[in-house]
């Protein structure tokens, strides 16, 4: 009866939040513990078609053997597709300076991830439950976190979906029990080494003696804030809307006097920034040096840049234009007067053009200051670039001589005069 009652539980989450299309392909994570085996079994009952994926981290000797016999065992009882993976687990985590808990991580995604490509499945099955998010919830607000650290896990992340969010871990083993289906256990899961291990093994129980309901109360507050977490998604996407722009060259502008109008202004910072590798001290600082014009932040792959008004963030470097050269008589040229196109006497050219960044100490003749050098630097400061934009401005260059500030200005000393015979006609070409 409890069986019946637990697949339809599941039936019914599984349709209420869309996780999952009527038989699909599933990726199933199968370790042979109770929460996986409880979910690869429900998935199959529902009448979806497994493909089954086991990893061998090699952390737990003759146990990790005995789990992936157990694996392969259970899929030739149900006749699933089978898939294992094994791995050195603790030369990644050396390698990568990270923790083995976030190694297995790793290691285990980017291996469904692959199985889930080959197979052409839908979406990646995994089996945390409901106890799984009440630990996540402390684990996160322990550590810091911000308000989608306090959702804890979600029913659904990109390709990722856990149908057993609906369940308890009691509720898995009783199923298992009415089933009679065996499972292995984990013998780490009942040491305190790692910090989920003593949420779940003494933080937790703790919190039941002060408040026996204190479980369900976590997974009530963890419902209550992704509500919550809607209306701030909302109202912070309207507020990026209001305070940004998006420049022809690719670059974010935050203007700063329509952040500071926001309600959080730090809230909307971080919604544009944490993205890209800075932290909350960063997000502060440029809130507080605005005056600063010229300050540089760095994130991880990324750069912002306090410009005027603006917070600038800067864009990935992208490849210089291609410029198309031609050389045609005088007699035969035809002046296109835009920025795409400029003309040099072809016979003042001493070697071969070539295209570079600014470099320190650049000057150049601009075209209209009869041969008056000027620094580039300057120039590109009267022509209103800012810090990035100078960084990436393209140059054509005749040796070290400056030719052309592509799309700004030629140089006066390559000018066309009553004494050419043959043009360079450069353009730029559309990418």
């Amino acid at each position: 009866m409890k069986t019946r009652k637990t697949l339809k539980k599941v039936a019914t989450f599984i349709s209420e939040n869309s996780l999952l299309s009527e038989g699909a392909r599933i990726v199933v994570g199968l370790s042979g513990g109770p929460d996986s085996v409880c979910l690869a079994l429900l998935l199959y009952h529902l009448n979806y078609e497994i493909v089954a994926v086991h990893c061998n981290f090699h952390l737990r000797g003759d146990e990790s053997m005995r789990d992936e016999k157990f694996v392969e065992n259970l899929c030739h009882q149900y006749n699933w597709t089978y898939y294992k993976a094994d791995f050195n687990t603790q030369e990644y985590a050396q390698a990568h300076a990270m923790s083995i808990e976030m190694a297995a991580r790793d290691l285990r995604y980017e291996y469904f991830r692959h199985i889930k490509k080959e197979v052409n499945a839908e979406v990646i099955a995994v089996g945390h439950h409901q106890d799984d998010n009440a630990e996540t919830l402390l684990l996160n607000l322990v550590r810091g976190t911000g308000i989608r650290g306090l959702c804890a896990m979600q029913f659904k992340h990109g390709d990722i979906v856990r149908p057993l969010l609906c369940l308890s871990h009691q509720e898995i083993l009783d199923y298992l029990h009415e089933e009679q289906q065996d499972y292995v256990t984990d013998h780490t899961n009942l040491e305190d080494e790692y910090a989920r291990n003593k949420i779940r093994l003494n933080v937790l129980p703790t919190l039941r003696e002060v408040n026996k309901g204190a479980s369900k109360n976590i997974l009530s507050t963890i419902e209550n804030l992704n509500e919550v977490l809607k209306v701030y998604q909302q109202a912070t996407q309207q507020a990026i809307a209001d305070c940004c722009t998006q420049r022809p060259n690719g670059e974010l502008a935050i203007n700063i006097e329509l952040l500071q109008q926001q309600p959080s202004p730090i809230s909307v910072l971080h919604e544009i920034l944490s993205p890209l590798g800075f932290n909350k001290t960063q997000l502060k600082e440029m809130l507080s040096t605005r005056t600063e014009s010229g300050r540089f932040f760095v994130g991880r792959d990324r750069r912002v840049l306090i410009d005027r008004q603006n917070i600038i963030v800067e864009v990935p470097p992208s490849p210089f234009p291609t410029i198309r050269q031609e050389i045609v008589p005088i007699e035969q040229l035809t002046i296109l007067k835009d920025s795409n196109h400029a003309y040099l006497d072809a016979d003042k050219i001493k070697g071969k053009l070539m295209l570079r960044c600014p470099k320190v100490g650049d000057t150049f003749a601009p075209f209209g200051m009869k041969g008056k050098r000027k620094l580039l630097s300057d120039f590109l400061t009267d022509q209103k670039l800012n810090c990035f934009e100078k960084e990436r401005q393209p140059l054509l260059v005749d040796g070290e001589e400056i030719a052309w500030v592509v799309g700004l200005r030629s140089s006066e000393l390559y000018r066309v005069g009553t004494k050419t015979s043959r043009v360079l006609c450069l353009s730029i070409q559309p990418t």
